[in-house]
């Protein structure tokens, strides 16, 4: 899978992914050059999580700010039933 696929996964399917990756190597059954693969694809998922996670918070952040810059906070109210 190259970079332009990965960049289409949801932050979900890379996240489990990088967990079955992990679960593979934590049992250590892998020859090495499995392991190198295992261990680059985990790298690239890794990194593609966090741009995901990265731009969410960037993306609250412009959300949530008032016209002078500054945050404000509101309380949560469910809706009026």
């Amino acid at each position: 899978m190259n970079d332009q696929d990965l960049q289409k996964l949801s932050f979900e399917t890379a996240y489990q992914e990088l967990e079955s990756i992990v679960d593979r190597m934590e049992r250590g059954d892998q020859d090495l050059e499995q392991s190198l693969q295992d261990f680059e694809r985990g790298v690239a998922l890794m990194k593609h999580c966090h741009s995901v996670l990265r731009d969410a918070e960037q993306k609250v952040d412009i959300l949530v700010k008032d016209n002078n810059g500054l945050f404000t906070t509101e309380p949560f109210t469910a809706g009026n039933d």
